[in-house]
């Protein structure tokens, strides 16, 4: 799967019993669905994270997307307009926390994506960086900042840099910036960089790292001073990899990659991160997992490529749980007449955001699952 971070994720017994996974909940039929509606004016809306609380947040589209969405949090039924940076022609929510503070991506009128943490008076610009790029992943729920950023759009990879933000005791209105390491031994430093993709609340993160020994290989960074990074190797054979979720335990979960080809692993929580595939549906063979829970559930897709080429065929989204993969959509109510297009993040008690189409009408949505 390509990375989503610069533009913009053998059977599952077995990682369970390497990994020692939390007991999830009761396997459940089917998801409640709720429409979680639009803003007045837009014509669609996506969710795209989701707290332990049940908040929801995501953004509204009009009828032409072009860089001019808006964000949202949904509450207890009530959708409200989060607004945007001053100027701004967009804003897109990417994480909330357990006390509803929100995180995200927008501009101040030239498109140039930047990130803003909400505070009691709208959106706030936590790291002004106009020559580049910042991009917000996660807020912990003690108000740390994962992310990454480039201060030139000079088009080199390194100049790409994983960050924790935190606060600054010296500048109340500002957060202090910590860069996280890359991992060593590249022989062109130009071609060296490391992307984070999730953290977890106990200050890790996960994503990838290239240079240009290994190539492109999933990583991982400590909760220690040094956030040192770990090289995640590949699930045996393959070539290359790309972590795309992390839950508090340490599990991590994304891709793998041998020949043309892509599968779901979780490189577990022991000391040396032992990779294990999961299952896929019947009859596929190429996938991979993008979020993950401290249940054990994990979302990713699944289908299936014509062997030795790039000819892939229609992916379903699917959900690991209970020792099984499952497609999404057989476990929503065949009557509630909502087809899910879009899984994006689940909570630590099972709930599900993403979109769904229904009568003409793309909505965000939140599943809840029924016991």
């Amino acid at each position: 799967m390509t990375s989503r971070f610069l533009s913009s994720k053998t059977v599952l017994s077995t990682a369970l019993s390497l990994a020692a996974w939390v007991p999830g909940l009761a396997f459940a039929a089917t998801y409640q669905v709720t429409d979680l509606g639009a803003l007045p004016g837009y014509a669609t809306s996506t969710a795209t994270s989701i707290n332990e609380r049940g908040d929801v947040v995501g953004y509204c589209s009009p009828t032409r997307e072009d860089m001019n969405q808006r964000a949202f949090v949904w509450r207890q039924g009530s959708l409200t307009d989060l607004g945007a940076l001053p100027g701004g022609n967009y804003s897109l929510p990417t994480s909330i926390n357990a006390q509803g503070v929100i995180v995200g991506d927008g501009d101040t009128g030239n498109f140039r994506p930047q990130s803003w943490v909400t505070r009691a008076g709208g959106l706030f610009q936590f790291f002004p960086n106009n020559g580049g790029n910042t991009h917000a992943l996660f807020v912990s729920d003690s108000g740390w900042i994962g992310g990454y950023y480039t201060k030139s759009l000079g088009g080199w990879t390194s100049s790409w840099k994983g960050a924790i933000w935190s606060a600054d005791p010296k500048k109340p209105d500002r957060l202090r910036v910590i860069d996280l390491p890359v991992l060593p031994g590249g022989i062109n430093r130009k071609a060296t960089a490391s992307f984070p993709a999730a953290f977890n609340q106990k200050g890790q993160a996960a994503g990838y790292a290239q240079t240009d020994v290994i190539g492109q290989h999933a990583c991982f960074w400590n909760n220690n001073a040094t956030h040192s990074i770990v090289d995640l190797g590949v699930f045996p054979g393959d070539s290359s990899s790309v972590a795309e979720a992390i839950n508090d335990h340490g599990q991590v979960a994304g891709t793998s990659h041998p020949a043309f080809g892509s599968r779901a692993v979780i490189w577990n929580n022991d000391a040396n991160h032992t990779v294990a595939e999961l299952a896929l549906l019947p009859g596929d063979n190429y996938g991979g997992a993008y979020a993950l829970n401290n249940l054990g559930h994990a979302l990713g897709y699944s289908a299936y490529g014509v062997p030795g080429t790039w000819d892939i065929g229609p992916a379903q989204i699917v959900i690991w749980r209970d020792g099984s993969v499952f497609p999404l959509q057989s476990l929503v109510d065949a009557n509630s007449g909502w087809v899910i297009t879009q899984a994006a993040a689940l909570n630590h008690q099972g709930q599900i955001v993403g979109q769904g189409t229904r009568n003409g009408q793309t909505h965000a949505l939140l599943l809840t699952p029924q016991p």
